[in-house]
């Protein structure tokens, strides 16, 4: 703590804070090399060991919009319209696509992204309200 008189007999008084932090920071340096080393154990983790795979005989499967390189559609093995109004009259007509209520897209490599999008807008139109896309596994 200093104290300095002014020319007009004020006096001024500061702290100096950098003694103060130097003796801060040293103190937190030795704490920490001072403290134990945290204890080097795993987790315990339960992976699932495979998952179930779905089979399109399989009735509780999702049905599959798949969409190939030319562009034609299928749901499952049904081929469905390329004219936009037909196709949305097809999907309203599929019981199982109406009673689950989803539907995943699997679209070949060359897809252009339009088609797939139209077939997710026919999907929604339709009814469905769950639209996904499908992947293949890695």
């Amino acid at each position: 703590m200093s104290v300095s008189v002014g020319d007009e007999g004020d006096s001024l008084c500061e702290i100096n804070v950098t003694p103060m932090v130097d003796v801060l920071l040293c103190l937190l340096i030795i704490f920490m090399v001072a403290a134990p080393p945290p204890a080097n154990t795993q987790m315990p983790l339960d992976i699932p060991t495979a998952s179930k795979q779905e089979g399109p005989a399989d009735p509780s499967a999702t049905l599959l919009l798949t969409i190939d390189a030319t562009g034609a559609a299928t749901l499952g093995s049904q081929p469905l319209s390329a004219d936009y109004l037909a196709l949305v009259g097809e999907l309203k007509a599929n019981q199982k696509l109406q009673s689950d209520g989803k539907v995943a897209i699997d679209a070949a490599a060359g897809v252009k992204y339009g088609a797939v999008v139209r077939m997710m807008a026919a999907a929604h139109e339709a009814g469905v309200m769950s639209v996904g896309i499908a992947s293949d596994r890695l």
